[in-house]
């Protein structure tokens, strides 16, 4: 089963054990999950924004998600101005 984050307060969202205090029981598919749901925890992004915790690299504190491909675009752009 996969894990999903939000991209501002680092949330996670494991499909394996859902969100009881949420509403979404163990097992429950982050698909199913209503797309206007908000992040309990911080209540800023909703479902759609959440992002396959692979693809996740951390957060810049200004609610910017630095992913691995944001990280690789970065270190292209530097050789490229070199």
């Amino acid at each position: 089963m996969a894990q999903f984050i939000c991209p501002n307060c680092e949330y996670v969202y494991d499909e394996e054990k859902g969100d009881p205090r949420e509403g979404w029981p163990p097992g429950t598919a982050f698909a199913d999950i209503d797309p206007d749901w908000t992040c309990p925890d911080c209540a800023v992004r909703e479902q759609v924004d959440f992002l396959p915790i692979e693809q996740f690299e951390r957060n810049d504190q200004d609610g910017n998600v630095i992913s691995a491909e944001t990280l690789a675009a970065r270190a292209t752009k530097t050789q490229e101005q070199a």
